[in-house]
C-alpha cells in the first residue's frame, strides 16, 4: 500500500467514524423526543411507536409512490448513452 492509498483509507475511516458519531447523536435526540411528556409531565406525547414514526409515510417519501427500489437518474442517463453507442446512433 502506498502512502497515498494509506491516506485515502485513513480519511475514509475517519469519515465513517464521524458518520457513526452523528448517528449516535441523532439517536440520543430521538430518544429525548420520544420520552417527551405533556406540560403536566404525566402523559407521554407519543403513546405508541406509530404515533412517532409512520412507516408507510416515510417509505412513500423516500421511494416515491412505488415501493420498488429507487433508481438513480444518472444511471438511467448512462444506460441510455450506452444503448445509443451500441446502436451506433452517436
Amino acid at each position: 500500500m502506498t502512502v497515498k492509498e494509506f491516506r485515502i483509507r485513513k480519511r475514509g475511516y475517519t469519515m465513517k467514524r464521524l458518520e457513526r458519531e452523528q448517528e449516535l447523536y441523532v439517536q440520543a435526540y430521538l430518544n429525548r423526543i420520544v420520552k417527551a411528556t405533556d406540560r403536566n409531565g404525566k402523559e407521554y406525547i407519543y403513546k405508541k411507536f406509530d404515533d412517532f414514526y409512520d412507516e408507510a409515510k416515510r417509505r412513500n417519501a423516500v421511494l416515491g409512490g412505488s415501493f420498488g427500489t429507487p433508481v438513480n437518474s444518472d444511471l438511467i442517463a448512462i444506460a441510455k448513452r450506452m444503448k445509443e453507442y451500441e446502436k451506433g446512433d452517436y
